[in-house]
């Protein structure tokens, strides 16, 4: 039976949807930086541009949106007010988008512009796809972050999650895949579109024509290649360039691209192929993808905190120390200091006080800690 691992880190948790040593499906959750998907406001209109085809929506502080006329922006004027939903994350620097569709909440007009409610966690939404599968948490801490709904289904692990589960889970992390058939796809995101080139690393051909070959190899990659689209959370405009074969014989895939792509509850569509033969998906855009989470300020500064602490357990410093005080890049830094639920996670974990300092002569990848 699958069963969804919930492997926690000093401010982030790995949510693994696996049966045996197969991995169904992924999220990567930071409970204190919510990334706002699904989130409720009560917002006022700062600007409604016809020419753009919707509205700035002001959220709270520092923080707007855009809702699409076709998304119940058409007859709002500037500083009316209206509660919207956020239906797709903050991505490549955009805000996020917005939507007013099914909202049957009542809320007094005179009201402040405010979060009316957060949106469900990554947990909640693979949980409820996944329904009635049990939950294994490997830290019995994470039932506070939990939602009460889901504590039926939660078991504390006996056992850790594979070795072979996690190394899945690594190579996520990794912009290249190894492929069946000896084939490696090199997956490169840009700002428009995510580009993935698939290359054979093995020569051997089975005594098939070479066209037969390159179609059966590119048929038995697919399945697998797509299924990585999902469990990074690629999306938008994604362009596949298969192993060889003519234009015409890449056409010939398209129904196993469809079947591989009906597995994804994001309901991703194959648009065909460009003149170039490039297979042309689109995705729709729900949560930032994972490499956006990895990279960003505070993914590189939550990735630190769990180097700090394998380095400060390996030396078993929790007896001598009370203090622990971490130097990061300014951006990092700031980025760090608005996840309160990560550093309290790592001072739990280690026992010891953690204080954050700023230093500016450090680059993005560079940190250091001392003890007091």
């Amino acid at each position: 039976m699958p069963q969804i691992w919930v492997i926690s880190a000093p401010g982030l948790i790995h949510i693994a949807v696996t049966h045996h040593d197969t991995l169904l499906d992924y999220a990567l959750w930071y409970p204190g930086f919510p990334d706002g998907f699904g989130d409720i406001y009560y917002g006022r209109v700062t600007a409604h541009l016809p020419a753009l085809g919707g509205a700035f929506i002001l959220l709270g502080k520092n923080i707007s949106g855009f809702l699409p006329d076709n998304a119940g922006a058409k007859n709002l004027h500037n500083g009316d007010k209206i509660i919207v939903k956020v239906s797709r994350s903050a991505q490549n620097g955009k805000n996020v988008r917005l939507d007013t569709k099914n909202l049957s909440i009542n809320i007094q007009k005179s009201t402040e512009i405010h979060l009316i409610q957060q949106g469900p966690s990554p947990l909640e939404d693979l949980s409820r796809f996944w329904e009635n599968l049990p939950i294994i948490i490997d830290d019995p801490h994470l039932i506070h972050i939990i939602p009460s709904s889901l504590h039926n289904r939660v078991q504390i692990a006996q056992t850790s999650c594979t070795s072979i589960i996690s190394e899945q889970i690594e190579t996520l992390m990794e912009s290249s895949v190894k492929l069946p058939k000896g084939i490696q796809a090199s997956i490169t995101p840009t700002p428009a579109l995510v580009a993935i080139d698939m290359d054979s690393v093995s020569h051997s051909q089975e005594n098939q024509t070479k066209i037969k070959a390159q179609f059966d190899a590119n048929r038995i990659a697919l399945p697998p290649l797509l299924h990585q689209i999902k469990l990074r959370n690629l999306s938008g405009a994604i362009f596949i360039d298969l192993i060889g074969l003519p234009i015409k014989k890449r056409r010939l895939l398209q129904q196993d691209i469809n079947d591989a792509l009906a597995n994804d509850p994001l309901s991703p569509r194959l648009l065909g192929f460009t003149h170039l033969g490039l297979a042309e998906i689109v995705r729709m855009r729900k949560r930032p993808p994972l490499h956006e989470l990895l990279t960003s300020d505070h993914g590189k500064a939550v990735k630190i905190l769990a180097k700090v602490m394998l380095e400060f357990n390996s030396v078993n410093h929790h007896y001598r120390y009370h203090l622990l005080k971490l130097k990061l890049h300014p951006h990092l830094y700031q980025a760090l200091l608005k996840d309160e639920y990560a550093i309290k996670d790592f001072e739990r974990r280690c026992s010891i006080s953690l204080q954050l300092k700023a230093d500016l002569t450090f680059k993005p990848q560079e940190w250091d800690f001392s003890y007091e």
